[in-house]
Order: structure tokens, then C-alpha cells, then sequence
């Protein structure tokens, strides 16, 4: 009797061992890129993890519904760049290339090895370049509404327009910043307040200079874009707004392992947030599409 006690003593010792040695449930990996610590989020449990990448001037929280809905078949992560969101703010440059670091940082950190990236806006540029150097761990690449001009360049009138622009982000980076976002990126009179006022208050609240200068790093970054596109060893996957123009025939001309879009009707900007519902069935399609090798 007392050596069978000791069995189930011992056996239950050894299960609580390795419950304590597993990760705990709200548990995460401190990650950092450099001395920058950079804030994510992580839920859901597969082997396929899905990298959400948000785009300037907003934060990860823009993937909320995004989150809620593919969690249950794939491990979900939303990172906040840093200088965005939660994430630290304590470097001075800004480039594509160091927000790139700050994800594959978490990639690495939390041993992702089957990931799809999903980027939106600037973010497009910032998956783009993690493909690049990780080629071998990304299974998929999903762009929301970027790569629109691929290859095209910036004329010698829409160079001052920049350089105007960035004197005056610098000069009165709040009023500049909201008009822009309000402008450019909704259509006119466009019925959802709703994500209007979100974007221009987030935009607002971003700190100046983190903006100014991933806006000059994505700028300098574009260039770029033609010769990683051609590099690129999966399809590209695009869901775009038709509320600016997309130039097929320049991708179709970079994108050597192919590619797809999806558009959505009447909206700006952030399809993620304006008509979540179909965004998500349009994503849910495309990720079955790469699944199925597409």
C-alpha cells in the first residue's frame, strides 16, 4: 500500500513539474530590438502563425477584429513597431529596416517557423523586406492596400510636394497630420466617422518625430520595392480600397512568382476597421489560397 502512495505521490509530483514548466496562460516573452522593447500581441495555438504588420502613424489594436476571428485555426500575432503603440521609443532612426527588426524580433523570440505575413500601408514595405531576409520561415505575403505603383517613379513636382508636406509635419505635425489623413486616405463626405475621427486621433497622438521620420525611411525605402518584389518566392496577395488607383501591369511586370488581388468597393484606406466583416471573409479566402499553394 505505501509503495503504491509513493507511486501516485511521485507521478502527481512530476505532473505538477510539468505544468510549472510549461508557459502560463497570459504568459509572454519579453522582446526587444536592440534596447527597444516592443510590444505584441499573441493568441490562438498552430503551428501556422499569422504576423500582423500595422502601417504609420496607427498600431497594432487596427487588427482587433482580425484577431478575434482567426485565433481559433492559426497562432495570431499583432505587433506594434517601435515608436507606435505600446512599444519603446528609445533610438533615434526610423527606417523600414528597423521596424523590420522590431518583428522579426518577436518572430524569433516566440520561434515562429510557418509564418504568414500580413502588412498594411507602410507595413507592406516592412513584410516585404522581413521576406527577404527570412525567406525560408514565410509561407505566405498579404499586403492590405499597398503596392499600388510598383516601379513607378516620383516625379520632379511630387518630390516639392513631399518636401513641402515634410516642412509642414515638422512645423505643425497635429493639424498637418489629421488634414492629411482626413484628405488622402477617406474618400469625400465619407459616412464612417467612425474610423475617420479613429485614424486622425491615433495619427494625432503618434509621436512627431517617430512619424516624420518612418515617412522619410519609407520614401527613401520605395525604391527598394522592384528589386525585393523580384526576389520574392511566394505570390503576392494583395486586398486593396479602390479609392486610389492600382497600377496591375507594374506589379504583374515584378511580382515574378504571381499574384492576386481582392478589391473592396467605396471605402479608404483601412479596410481592416471599415467593413471588417468582409475584409475578413476576403483574407479568410486568401489564406486558403495560399494553403492550397496558390
Amino acid at each position: 500500500m505505501t509503495n503504491t502512495i509513493n507511486k501516485i505521490i511521485t507521478a502527481s509530483l512530476a505532473l505538477l513539474l510539468a505544468c510549472n514548466t510549461t508557459d502560463k496562460p497570459g504568459k509572454q516573452v519579453e522582446v526587444k530590438n536592440g534596447i527597444v522593447p516592443i510590444a505584441y500581441s499573441k493568441a490562438g495555438n498552430s503551428d501556422t502563425a499569422l504576423v500582423f504588420v500595422h502601417g504609420w502613424a496607427i498600431n497594432r489594436e487596427y487588427w482587433k477584429s482580425q484577431v478575434d476571428a482567426f485565433s481559433k485555426r492559426y497562432t495570431v500575432v499583432t505587433v506594434d513597431l517601435g515608436g507606435h503603440g505600446a512599444s519603446g521609443h528609445d533610438r533615434s532612426h526610423w527606417k523600414i529596416e528597423d521596424f523590420s527588426d522590431d518583428v522579426m524580433a518577436v518572430i524569433d523570440s516566440l520561434n515562429l517557423s510557418k509564418v504568414i505575413l500580413i502588412g498594411h500601408s507602410m507595413g507592406g514595405d516592412i513584410i516585404l523586406d522581413i521576406a527577404y531576409k527570412i525567406p525560408d520561415r514565410v509561407i505566405g505575403f498579404i499586403g492590405i492596400d499597398n503596392f499600388k505603383e510598383v516601379g513607378v517613379p516620383l516625379s520632379p513636382e511630387q518630390h516639392l510636394q513631399i518636401e513641402e508636406f515634410m516642412k509642414a509635419l515638422n512645423g505643425n505635425y497635429k493639424q498637418t497630420v489629421q488634414g492629411y489623413c482626413k484628405t488622402a486616405l477617406f474618400p469625400p463626405n465619407y459616412t464612417d466617422s467612425v474610423s475617420v475621427n479613429r485614424v486622425l486621433k491615433d495619427a494625432a497622438n503618434t509621436d512627431s518625430v517617430v512619424a516624420a521620420k518612418a515617412l522619410s525611411g519609407l520614401i527613401e525605402f520605395m525604391p527598394k520595392e522592384t528589386a525585393l518584389l523580384k526576389e520574392m518566392q511566394k505570390p503576392v496577395h494583395l486586398i486593396i480600397s479602390d479609392f486610389s488607383p492600382m497600377l496591375q501591369d507594374s506589379l504583374a511586370k515584378y511580382s515574378k512568382a504571381g499574384f492576386g488581388i481582392k478589391t473592396m468597393h467605396g471605402i479608404g484606406h483601412y479596410p481592416m476597421i471599415e467593413r471588417p466583416d468582409e475584409f475578413n471573409k476576403l483574407l479568410a479566402e486568401t489564406l486558403n489560397e495560399i494553403a492550397a499553394g496558390k
